[in-house]
């Protein structure tokens, strides 16, 4: 291009930001100009200041931190001496050179789409400190192929907002493709609706005259071959070798693999495809180069590779593994990537890129022969570990079944009962409980007959966890028990400690008290080791058991102590499953404004774990039935389809009593029955006394029970025995509001007047409402009348944030411009638009803004536009 077009707003808004301490997000679809911005940015900024460039490559499995290798060998910063170093250590080292830098340092990270998971974290632990330094932190991204699910998006979302800048790059306008078509003396009718506006494609129109065919990427490939084949034969050998390695190719390669001429060489970079970067040679877009790559019959491609594998395992230099093993894949070299994936495996994993280990140790597994037995072993173990570690748990379980089978094969039971016991609990994680179950009891089987050992402490103490999940508490304590007491006769301080905090887990359900004391001291113990994921997990399970048991107040106290840690640590998925927990919490204390923000923290996300999805789902359904907003079956109705057929009371138990919930609250008594007697069974069978209290109570409800059940929860038993003071102030003990106010609807008049104060206090408004009727029917003087909807602060219950989404699109914004508005991305305010619609019932935007309007909810000029973004910042 030659100069920047319709581009000068964002470069003003990057320049701003140098100095500031910020990270920029650079999005566009490929080919839109990002790497044309950020040159002129940097080519700027390099007259005051250093510059680090670094790219992400498009190998088959990235190289680990692969940016901080180009900005160690193009700015010879400080911290390459860290390099090879421990990665804590290097993070500590990059962030200490920006801090310590004389002038502010302009950041590029580039094609981050194909980052590494180290790159990534390296990008998430930069971008969380970034403030504390002059740095600008611009990473540029294709956001066409960053989708819902990419690893990209979690650590954006992970980002604080009050340092990040977001830079969308638009696609040319009809009149920008005129002045580009003009800078470059070119004719542009019809260029803008040839390529939309994509400025790599326009670019790259107007410089070649061929007509194109098909859909913009079709077009882009045509325009790429038919300038590929006026070269010269000479010319278009040397693209061909370009085009199978990725990103830039040093000149000595480009010499090995075809000793151009000069001319060859001038004639390729005449062209366009290529250009020439120092001591290297690179297409200019990675389109391009994929463009050239795609035509090559497959034995030319498998060929080049194989040349390219040559030259680079004879050099001298030091190559990556993950470069090496791109190429060996690709050139079908079995024992070179028997050589060279295991290589690239250990540096991703030492770089805590767990996901490009998984999928060498994958390539490995599959196209390179184990030189030994031992070594096969090794791999699948290494494999296994790698593919649970990024949730991988199919790949995971089938190197777990492979590795059983060898152990058997061989006679080491202990190591076959091992395996049995991982396979248990990747399929706990797949939600089938009643193979976990086998699985384990197989394990146990393996191990009887043989001296305990290890094996046996690993094992039981696997046991002790499923017997938990599946609130068998005195079984889990038992085997958790005889874990510990094994673990700590053989020395594994470890284990021991670990059972120790299962056994009082799993006695939260039979002794309360004991199993709180026993989890502490687990905490205790995991201190001077400094390991704190396993004390923020077991914070958590004394937050979420708390909760179960309604042990409210201490239950939020422990969540909360979680999260510090689990925050402070970056433990994200730790983080992910306390927020659901606390929207649980937080809806029976009747800090509702705060369950809604919980819960929206988990569902807005992607990837989440099914435990962590259902909790949150649960929060967000029973608020919306207390409230009288719709939405919430649909909640219900995914909860169930995350739980499927299993019988664990651990999910069965809250997800059907709030599905009776919700059929009671719509008059369908026979579906409350149903999803009562779908639970209750597997309640009492586990004595389990607030599901079976809660279950028992809506049957009670329906008029089908006289007396409380056996074994139900207090508070439920005095309710359904008509003892209704007793039971309101055995609720308001717990400091569950709703439930209080629900029992002392029972009473008499007064008690009927102080639940209607409740329910009104909470916007429990179906409740408040039915209960005004039957006072007026009963000709009760006096009852105070509810809040209009049109008065109410957040009618709908909808959060504060969503009042001022929905108070812009009143303004008739759309939400690209909200979001700019409020500094949120566009994902974000897609979020609040779709729950926006959901809360109020209705179908379209148009629909939602008529009913604002007609409700008068920003009657007066008073949307709280400034209020939303406030808030929206403050989330």
């Amino acid at each position: 291009m030659s100069a920047l077009v319709e581009r000068d707003a964002a470069l003003a808004r990057l320049q701003a930001d140098i100095g500031r301490g910020r990270v920029a997000l650079v999005a566009g679809e490929a080919g839109i100009g990002k790497t044309s911005l950020l040159r002129v940015l940097a080519a700027a900024h390099g007259a005051h200041g250093p510059v680090w460039w670094g790219a992400c490559d498009a190998l088959d499995t990235p190289h680990p931190l692969a940016p901080l290798v180009d900005i160690a060998r193009e700015a010879a910063p400080a911290f390459v001496s860290a390099l090879a170093g421990p990665r804590p250590a290097l993070f500590e080292a990059v962030l200490d050179a920006l801090r310590s830098a004389t002038q502010p340092v302009l950041v590029v990270v580039e094609d981050a789409h194909w980052a590494d998971d180290a790159t990534l974290d390296l990008l998430k632990f930069l971008g969380r400190r970034v403030a504390r330094t002059r740095a600008l932190l611009a990473v540029s991204y294709r956001d066409d192929e960053v989708t819902a699910s990419h690893p990209l998006r979690r650590v954006i979302g992970e980002l604080p907002p009050e340092s990040l800048t977001r830079v969308l790059l638009p696609r040319l306008t009809p009149s920008g493709v005129q002045q580009l078509a003009q800078q470059m003396g070119r004719r542009a009718e019809g260029v803008h609706a040839l390529t939309r506006g994509n400025a790599f494609f326009v670019t790259e129109v107007l410089r070649d005259t061929a007509e194109p065919r098909g859909p913009v990427p079709a077009t882009v490939q045509d325009v790429v071959l038919a300038r590929f084949a006026r070269l010269p034969p000479r010319a278009q050998t040397l693209l061909r070798a370009v085009a199978v390695v990725p990103g830039r190719v040093e000149n000595w390669l480009v010499n090995d693999l075809v000793a151009p001429a000069l001319d060859d060489v001038e004639a390729a970079l005449a062209s366009g495809l290529l250009v020439a970067d120092g001591d290297s040679l690179a297409f200019r877009h990675e389109l391009g180069r994929v463009a050239v790559e795609a035509a090559l019959p497959p034995p030319v491609a498998q060929a080049l590779h194989g040349q390219v594998l040559a030259a680079l395992s004879a050099a001298s230099l030091a190559i990556a593994p993950a470069r090496l093993a791109h190429h060996a894949l690709l050139s079908r070299d079995a024992s070179a990537v028997a050589r060279f994936a295991p290589l690239a495996a250990l540096e991703a994993s030492a770089r805590g890129a767990e996901r490009e280990a998984a999928a060498q140790w994958h390539a490995a597994l599959r196209h390179g022969a184990p030189p030994s037995e031992a070594q096969h072993v090794d791999w699948l173990e290494r494999h296994a570990r790698a593919c649970a570690v990024v949730g991988r748990t199919a790949d995971a379980l089938a190197s777990r079944r492979e590795l059983e089978r060898r152990q058997r094969a061989r006679g080491d039971l202990a190591a076959a009962a091992l395996q049995l016991s991982q396979q248990a609990g990747l399929v706990v994680r797949l939600m089938q409980h009643d193979e976990a179950d086998a699985l384990s009891q197989q394990a146990l089987a393996l191990l009887a007959p043989l001296e305990p050992g290890q094996a046996h402490a690993t094992v039981w103490r696997a046991e002790a966890t499923l017997r938990m999940y599946n609130r068998d508490g005195a079984q889990g304590a038992h085997w958790a028990r005889r874990a510990a007491d094994l673990a700590h006769a053989l020395g594994d301080e470890l284990v021991y400690v670990e059972a120790l905090g299962t056994m009082g887990t799993a006695m939260l359900f039979t002794d309360y008290a004991q199993g709180v004391t026993l989890m502490q001291r687990a905490v205790a113990l995991h201190e001077p080791a400094g390991r704190r994921q396993q004390q923020a997990q077991l914070y958590g399970n004394l937050g979420s058991g708390s909760g179960e048991l309604m042990q409210l107040v201490p239950a939020q106290a422990w969540l909360e102590q979680a999260l510090a840690i689990a925050v402070r640590h970056e433990i994200d998925s730790l983080v992910h499953y306390v927020h659901s927990w606390l929207a649980l919490v937080t809806l029976y204390r009747g800090e509702w404004d705060e369950t809604g923000r919980w819960a929206d923290d988990v569902l807005h996300r992607d990837g989440m774990a099914p435990m962590s999805r259902l909790m949150a789902l649960l929060a967000v359904a029973r608020l919306r039935i207390r409230r009288g907003d719709p939405g919430a079956d649909d909640a219900l109705a995914e909860g169930l389809a995350l739980t499927g057929e299993h019988n664990t009371l651990q999910r069965m138990g809250p997800l059907r009593a709030a599905r009776a919930e919700a059929a009671f609250a719509r008059g369908d008594l026979t579906s409350v029955r149903a999803e009562v007697a779908a639970a209750l069974p597997l309640a009492q069978a586990k004595a389990h006394p607030w599901f079976i209290g809660e279950l028992a109570y809506w049957r009670w409800r329906c008029g089908d029970l006289q007396a409380p059940p056996e074994g139900a929860a207090e508070p439920f038993a005095l309710e359904m025995a008509g003892r209704w003071q007793a039971a309101a102030g055995a609720w308001a003990a717990l400091d569950c509001p709703y439930e209080q106010a629900r029992a002392l609807a029972g009473g008499d008049a007064a008690a009927q007047q102080q639940a209607l104060a409740i329910f009104d206090r909470l916007g429990a408004r179906p409740a408040a409402d039915a209960l005004r009727r039957r006072l007026q029917a009963a000709g009760v003087r006096g009852v105070q009348r509810g809040a209009r909807a049109s008065t109410r602060a957040q009618p709908c219950g909808l959060t504060t944030a969503e009042m001022g989404v929905l108070a812009l699109m009143v303004q008739g914004l759309r939400n690209a411009e909200i979001a700019a508005q409020l500094h949120r991305s566009v994902r974000t305010v897609d979020h609040h638009v779709a729950a926006v619609l959901a809360k109020l019932g209705v179908q379209t935007r148009l629909a939602a803004v008529r009913q604002a309007e007609r409700e008068g909810w920003f009657a007066d000029g008073d949307a709280p536009a400034g209020q939303s973004a406030q808030s929206a910042q403050s989330r």
